[in-house]
This record gives structure tokens, sequence and C-alpha cells, in this order.
């Protein structure tokens, strides 16, 4: 903090003060990166007050998914047993129910899918705020594979521990980083447009215009771009490998990739999904899980016509990504229409978590 700005806090009476970081928790309550990454750091005494403030309101908040092949998601949460020394220690306990969410997966299973976690192989997932952020808007949560740090797993594989401040740090801190990466790539999109006089003259367009960028290009180069510092800073020789860039995952973050190996055990004829043994990449969650409207500025002013159609423009944009449609502009026409004449209402499309499916 600069000294001046130093000085005027400290002539200010401590009620005043308490009340005014109150407020500044209050007002960024619906990003809790910008709470951690900046408000955070403003004093050592809002340091603890809202790391205080995470440990009560945002590390309840968090899911950690272990993933079981392609169809089977297993959900770890705060463990109601936990009490508040996590909050001096930085160590919080999950856990899950485990079994009984499939009747091939038992205790043993769900261990060897602990024991196969790494910075290469990233068979959890972290999401926050799951159907809370951005006002329980639809794709509006925080979903990475950041390393879960300093992890621990229990015996039986359904308790794990780790260190729940660096793990936020490591989560908040890509965030913020996509999202400054996001706006850039962002501006350089338009300032071409607008130099190639693409750029569509009213606000409504532009939206729609973006949605599509944001999905085509955007959503997965920011992510790569995440991924590689990651990759960095784990290992500076780059010998380490990425494991979230996968082949099945390729038509989303379309890096170059050696030849897969040959799998030990053989692929059922039907279909892809069935020959598949591994769960998803965050590139594939991401996809459809995350929604690029809320990528928009001051998307909460808009109506909820518009917000209807610009989510429908982006799933019309993410099946023509997915499907291999690249050159067939039809089929995303077609796509956008069958997504908003599906049986829901309006409020159900707007808030509702939805979860990575093969089959989507």
């Amino acid at each position: 903090m600069a000294p001046a700005i130093a000085d005027f806090w400290a002539k200010l009476p401590l009620e005043l003060i308490e009340r005014i970081l109150d407020l500044l928790i209050d007002e960024y309550d619906q990003d809790p990166a910008y709470q951690w990454t900046t408000l955070r750091h403003v004093t050592g005494r809002q340091m603890r007050r809202i790391e205080r403030h995470f440990w009560h309101q945002w590390v309840p908040k968090l899911t950690i998914t272990l993933y079981s092949g392609p169809r089977c998601q297993i959900d770890f949460r705060l463990s109601n047993s936990t009490s508040n020394d996590g909050l001096q220690t930085s160590r919080a306990r999950f856990q899950t129910l485990g079994v009984g969410l499939s009747n091939s997966l038992n205790k043993g299973d769900i261990r060897t899918l602990w024991d196969q976690y790494n910075f290469e192989n990233r068979v959890a997932h972290l999401r926050l705020g799951e159907g809370l952020l951005n006002h329980g808007m639809t794709g509006g949560y925080i979903v990475n594979d950041t390393d879960i740090v300093d992890l621990k797993v229990e015996d039986d594989g359904l308790g794990i521990l780790f260190n729940w401040r660096r793990t936020f740090d490591a989560l908040l801190r890509e965030e913020v980083m996509m999202r400054k990466i996001q706006t850039e790539m962002a501006l350089d999109r338009k300032k071409q447009l607008v130099a190639e006089r693409r750029w569509p003259p009213f606000p409504r367009i532009q939206r729609l215009a973006l949605v599509k960028h944001f999905v085509l290009d955007i959503q997965m180069a920011k992510r790569v771009a995440v991924q590689q510092h990651r990759l960095k800073r784990h290992d500076p020789s780059g010998q380490a490998k990425l494991g979230g860039l996968t082949h099945e995952s390729q038509h989303l973050h379309k890096q170059s990739l050696p030849s897969p190996l040959l799998e030990s055990e053989p692929r059922r004829a039907c279909c892809i999904i069935c020959s598949r043994h591994t769960g998803p990449s965050i590139f594939e969650v991401v996809s459809c899980e995350e929604s690029v409207v809320l990528s928009l500025d001051d998307w909460q002013q808009l109506s909820k016509d518009e917000l209807l159609d610009l989510y429908a423009e982006a799933y019309g944009w993410n099946c023509y990504r997915c499907l291999g449609q690249e050159n067939n502009i039809e089929w995303q026409q077609i796509s956008k229409n069958d997504w908003l004449t599906v049986c829901g209402s309006s409020t159900e499309k707007l808030h509702t978590v939805r979860r990575w499916n093969p089959w989507f």
C-alpha cells in the first residue's frame, strides 16, 4: 500500500475501517477471484478477513469431481465434521459418499483413481460456486483442472485432505489470468473486424459476433495459454506433458499431439463413447458447462429475450465446432433453433446447472 494511502487509513476510526472492508467484500460477493487476488492484499487485516470469509463462504461452495471413465463423476465436498481448525492450518477435508454412485465402482476403485492423479493426468476437476456465481446463470461458475495442492488421500479413497489456501490461490489466479487474456483477444478481434469494415453497426449484432468469436477462438485459446504457463512453472525444461491436452479434445484445443499409444484393452465397436476409457479433459468440460455469454460486458443489463438468443447462438456455434461442421453455417442455425424450441421454460434454460455429458 502506498505511504499516502496508509497514512490516510491510519487516521480513520477503527469502526469505520471495519465497515469499509465489510462493504468491499459485499460489493464483490459474486467475484471470489477479485476478492482473493486483489482485495485480500489491501491490508494484513483485510487478508485475515477475506480468508475467514472464504473459509465460511467459498470453501463449502467448492466441489472437487473425480472422474471414472467418461460416464461416472464422483463429487467431493467439505466434510460436515470439519472444524474451524482449517482456518489456522490451511487444511481442508473433503469427502464423498462414493459407494452407490456406480454398481461397478467400489472404494478400492476410487482410491486407485486418486493414485493416478498427477500433473500429467488430471482425473479431477474443481468447480466453484456451481449454481451460485453470476447470480446462478447457466454456466456461470468457475471450473478448472487446477492443482489440488498438498493432496493426501485417505485409505478408503472416500476422503481427501489438501491445502485450501494454496488451492484457491492457484484456481483464482488462473481465473484472473484467463480474464485478462480473453479481454485482450476480444479487443484484438474487434480491431481486426473494424479494420476490415466487418464490425456490425448495431450493439445487438456486435454481441452475436463476439459470442461466435468467444466460442470458436477465445474460450479454448485462453485455456491453452494458461495451461502452457502452468507447464513452464511446473517444468521449465518442458519435458512434462499437459494432461488437459488429450486426443479426444484435440478438436477444441487444436494443439498438435504425438500419435496415441496403443491401448492395452480393445475398444468396443458400438460407438466412440462406449469404447472410451478416459474421463473428460478440461476442454471438453468447458465446452459443455461454461457459458461465453457471461463474458460479454454488461450482460446483466440485457433483456431475458436477448440473453436467450445469445445462449442459443453460443449453443449453435458449439455444435458447429464439436460435430465437425466447420463449413456448414446452416447447421449452426439448425442447432440454435433446436435449443430455442426444446422443452423447458426460459427461466430453466437460463438458470440451470449442466454437467459434462459424453453424449452432448
